[in-house]
């Protein structure tokens, strides 16, 4: 079994690997480590969950050095959550590097991410768009920038981003290295890497080396008019630790998320109707675990790339094998075991059996004495699991002497108040969405939310504190009026 050692990946990297769980390396990395270490171009044809941004993340910490102050890596990304979601990851990957990483994406003021650059990125993520809006300003030179990421490279073909890619990479150096990952490679993504890419090593992985191998995949036959009964029984029965709901449409997410909420179930929907700081509220506290149940739209979780996720439910089956195959790929993750159920009307049978045949897999029907034993089962597992982290943890505190710090997520911080709780309904995702929409600051600022019955208590960076009392006090969420006011001793 090869490890991340074999790879050719250094100590200090390995080390952060083994403190964030990584256990072995996926069968893309194990195939793209070796190539992007080599200084070699890299095509990879791969869905997300298949360990994409560590395939090409890794390799690139590795590149930085730390040393230099200019920007030597540039990753673009056609979405805001997606760039939220590689830059948290290779921060991680390179903290006890001491590599800086700065995200860059429009929905935030774009003078707080200057203000950021200024002081000093070695990599830069960002979507397309604000990457040409900080070139244009002359906030961002690549002329160092020898180390490029596309990624998800058809999703910004589809958003109509691909003559600014070209403009950006024109901006690079000739001979930098070029890294693709794309899940379809149709012919305008090919024709670009024809042009913009040096003699590329192709790599491939398929659905069927998704982690639905790993998936236990159930369905529940119930009349329309019952199904929302039924998906509550089963999220009770089953007790997740952390679930996807898929439904087809925004308004269906919203529906389904009132009509659980109603029984007794705390959920939060997520789509794209929502506003920016609203959606980061909620993937930030999903991200977290301080939201357990989420209800979104196919496009809305493509962010979302979470190894805690235990089970997926497919409230609305989705319209496709392909689809199906992404969607429960979203758990089982790094090696552990997921659940998946989909709730079907009886004219939905065939459907089920055509995603059975796509995917060569078997969907049993769901029984809820068979699901509370695996459900007792699967707990004594994961408290092991988390004893064993726990304990890990322990020894990396005991070890670990001093970190550098790097922007505002890891400067001195104050507590604030804010006057509403659980009694009012509010929820952390609320408080976090709220803070971001209006101040620009990153969820990953925003700390150590505690919801109490009538207040609730949150952190933030010491010198923006003032800035989140004003902006902040006074704004609606859910019907409630926010006031804040900074903790005093």
């Amino acid at each position: 079994m090869t490890t991340f050692r074999e790879l050719g990946l250094s100590e200090p990297i390995c080390e952060a690997l083994a403190h964030l769980g990584y256990e072995r390396p996926t069968p893309i990395q194990e195939q793209a480590i070796p190539l992007l270490l080599e200084g070699r171009d890299v095509i990879g044809q791969a869905q997300t969950g298949t360990g994409k941004t560590a395939a090409f993340g890794l390799p690139l910490i590795e590149y930085v050095d730390p040393e230099m102050d200019e920007v030597q890596a540039l990753v673009l990304t056609p979405t805001r959550e997606l760039c939220i979601q590689v830059t948290q990851a290779l921060r991680a990957y390179g903290e006890r590097k001491g590599v800086e990483v700065v995200a860059v994406f429009g929905g935030a003021p774009i003078h707080a991410q200057i203000s950021q650059l200024n002081k000093g990125a070695h990599v830069v993520v960002g979507t397309v768009g604000r990457v040409m809006d900080l070139i244009s300003r002359h906030a961002l030179l690549l002329t160092d920038a020898r180390y490029v990421v596309l990624d998800e490279a058809d999703e910004m073909l589809d958003l109509g981003f691909f003559e600014d890619v070209e403009k950006i990479l024109a901006r690079c150096p000739a001979g930098r290295q070029t890294a693709l990952f794309s899940a379809t490679m149709p012919p305008e993504i090919k024709r670009l890497a024809e042009q913009q890419m040096w003699d590329p090593q192709t790599i491939k992985v398929k659905a069927k080396q998704l982690t639905i191998d790993t998936v236990d995949q159930f369905f529940i036959e119930v009349p329309e008019r019952e199904k929302v009964d039924a998906l509550a029984n089963a999220l009770r029965v089953e007790k997740p630790e952390q679930a996807i709901i898929f439904a087809r449409t925004k308004v269906g997410t919203d529906r389904l998320a009132r009509e659980l909420s109603k029984r007794g179930l705390r959920v939060k929907a997520l789509h794209g109707d929502m506003s920016q700081g609203q959606r980061d509220g909620v993937m930030i506290a999903f991200k977290g675990e301080r939201l357990r149940l989420l209800v979104a739209t196919d496009v809305a979780a493509r962010g979302l790339d979470i190894s805690g996720v235990t089970h997926v439910f497919n409230f609305d089956p989705p319209n496709s094998p392909d689809v199906y195959v992404h969607r429960i790929g979203r758990t089982g993750r790094v090696g552990r075991s997921g659940r998946a159920i989909t709730l079907i009307t009886p004219k939905q049978r065939e459907e089920l059996r055509a995603i059975e045949r796509h995917a060569n897999t078997e969907i049993r029907p769901w029984r809820a004495e068979e699901a509370a034993a695996a459900r007792d089962g699967g707990e004594a597992r994961r408290r092991t699991e988390r004893e064993e982290a726990a304990e890990r943890e322990r020894r990396e505190v005991r070890r670990r002497r001093h970190t550098k710090p790097r922007g505002e997520a890891t400067g001195p911080r104050v507590k604030l108040l804010v006057g509403a709780g659980r009694a009012q309904g509010l929820e952390p995702a609320d408080v976090i969405g709220a803070i971001v929409e209006n101040t620009g600051l990153e969820g990953e600022d925003v700390a150590n939310v505690r919801m109490l019955e009538r207040f609730t208590v949150v952190e933030v960076p010491k010198r923006r504190a003032e800035e989140v009392v004003e902006k902040v006090s006074g704004q609606h969420v859910g019907g409630i009026e926010l006031q804040l006011e900074v903790a005093r001793r």
